[in-house]
């Protein structure tokens, strides 16, 4: 009985892993979320775009590469609102770590205390990155492929081969932009003796290009990676482009994961398999930030292979440093609730609190029963019970590192009240909108057209086919080019600003001929953000 009521403990905990930071999730004005919301709102409506249909500029070439995530992210949001969104980012989220861990338990040989304690420090890993955005199906849609191969290079069945192409299918209609990933994780399971096993996989890899074919937009779609990534431009100015810096939170667990698996590869003799597709994840993640999630869940695998032998028997003469650890975290926790607490218990939501007392009410009642049998260290009862207590432990620290996190989800919205209030006397047609960047997305949202988006790949040349938007974009922001004289080339109808664009904010306010009809004022985290409609002259005064 208890050996079958064990996985269902190890997955309840992988599954609160992710309802923890779920329930602290703010549905921000996150330029990429509405946009891709408004793709599917608009594809669902009119069709499948091929130019541009949002922004102010004129006949723009456009690959709506994310176009079935868009359409999924809208049906969610247009039946339940925010929650419908969190919803699809718990069930994606859960969907991962469960597929990893069983995948940890395949490549560990069952090692079951190996494969939780990773899983459950990935699920913590990834929780900045699952947000309503494509990436998180295309994470799940790669992983589930690499699941496959590994099956199929263990067990030599060409069954596992089957639902590839059907993966790739799926890959290049919810987000093309990775599509050639489906391809790529195929290569290292290529470096194997066995020439059947070599034979069915190349078969397979025609499979998967050709099922690549089968979307809107053909073979534009399948080779969207060239024209969109490795562009300097972009790389230079997208923040998730950027190299993982050691500075930061996340950049430190990165490079400290990174040397683990360097270690594991280097002193447990791993497959070839195993080297290259590590190596080869982890030189994309340190090209471009965004690609950690693939890291942390795909690149981490060797690990599981390097200690399947672990077990947690070979720790009873460190009975006294198990101790010693397993009090510490205890007291880490004890210090987080008493000291923060007080302090941000008003922001904590009723269902986080509800979650947390009951974590609490548990950790104790798991620390009384160790209590009782009177055995706390003892080798028996440290897998079957403190387990479970330092998986409590580790949620609680979740919680609370979360919600008095700076990254964390929450921001201020000027920029939706501001469109609200616009269009309480204008109707969405008739708005030329200029926005910064990110609220181009939420202004498409609303019907109104905009300058310029989070799309940042789109506003190249080599994807619109008519000019370098986005260097524009760049050189006006920072002041290359006369604010009035660009205003007077795309006669914009408004302008909404807030002080974070400084620069440009400030010229406008002291520019008599730029009328303000809005203004709102709030404190946020001990910063005034202001937010202002401005109306430019017209071309002709």
């Amino acid at each position: 009985m208890a050996k079958k009521f064990f996985p269902l403990l190890q997955i309840f905990f992988l599954a609160v892993g992710v309802l923890c930071w779920q329930l602290v999730f703010r549905l921000t004005e996150n330029a990429d979320t509405y946009f891709v919301m408004n793709l599917g709102r608009y594809i669902l409506e009119n069709g499948f775009p091929h130019v541009d249909p949002f922004t102010v500029h004129e006949n723009l070439r456009l690959v709506a590469q994310q176009w079935l995530s868009g359409i999924v992210f809208w049906e969610a949001y247009k039946n339940f609102g925010v929650e419908g969104l969190l919803l699809i980012d718990c069930v994606v989220g859960t969907a991962a770590v469960l597929i990893y861990w069983r995948l940890c338990l395949f490549v560990s040989g069952g090692n079951k205390i190996l494969s939780f304690a990773m899983s459950f420090l990935v699920v913590n890993l990834i929780a900045p990155m699952i947000v309503p955005r494509p990436h998180i199906l295309s994470a799940v849609l790669l992983l589930i492929e690499v699941f496959f191969l590994e099956k199929f290079t263990r067990t030599e069945d060409a069954k596992f081969l089957i639902p590839l192409p059907l993966v790739s299918l799926a890959l290049v209609n919810f987000h093309a932009a990775v599509w050639l990933m489906s391809l790529v994780l195929c290569l290292p399971f290529l470096f194997v003796k066995n020439f059947r096993h070599v034979k069915f996989l190349l078969a397979t890899m025609l499979g998967i290009f050709l099922c690549g074919l089968i979307n809107p937009y053909g073979f534009e779609a399948m080779t969207y990676v060239f024209r969109s990534y490795g562009v300097e431009i972009i790389s230079e100015n997208i923040p998730e482009m950027f190299t993982p810096s050691a500075h930061g939170f996340q950049g430190k667990f990165f490079f400290l994961v990174e040397a683990l698996l360097i270690f594991s590869l280097a002193k447990f003799k791993a497959p070839w398999r195993y080297i290259f597709l590590s190596g080869g994840l982890t030189f994309m993640s340190i090209m471009h930030g965004r690609n950690l999630i693939l890291f942390y869940l795909i690149a981490t695998l060797p690990i599981a292979f390097a200690w399947k032998n672990f077990s947690l028997e070979k720790f009873k003469s460190m009975r006294v440093p198990m101790t010693i650890f397993f009090f510490l975290v205890l007291f880490v926790n004890t210090g987080i609730i008493t000291i923060v607490l007080k302090d941000y218990l008003q922001e904590i939501s009723l269902p986080l609190e509800i979650l947390f007392f009951a974590t609490t009410f548990f950790a104790l009642y798991t620390l009384l029963v160790l209590k009782v049998e009177g055995r706390i260290i003892h080798p028996a009862i440290l897998p079957r019970k403190n387990l479970s207590l330092l998986a409590t432990g580790f949620i609680l620290f979740v919680i609370f590192f979360v919600t008095i996190s700076d990254t964390q989800k929450e921001m201020p919205q000027p920029y939706t009240d501001a469109i609200k209030f616009l269009l309480r006397s204008e109707r969405p047609e008739n708005i030329s909108l200029y926005a910064p960047q990110g609220a181009g997305g939420l202004a498409g949202s609303f019907g109104i057209k905009y300058y310029i988006d989070s799309r940042s790949e789109v506003f190249i040349d080599a994807n619109n086919g008519r000019k370098n938007i986005f260097e524009e974009y760049l050189d006006f922001t920072r002041g290359k080019i006369y604010y009035k004289d660009f205003f007077k080339r795309y006669n914009f109808t408004h302008a909404i600003l807030t002080n974070n664009e400084s620069f440009l904010f400030n010229q406008l306010s002291d520019d008599k001929n730029f009328r303000v009809i809005y203004e709102s004022e709030r404190v946020e985290k001990y910063k005034v953000v202001r937010c202002k409609i401005f109306v430019p002259p017209k071309n002709g005064d």
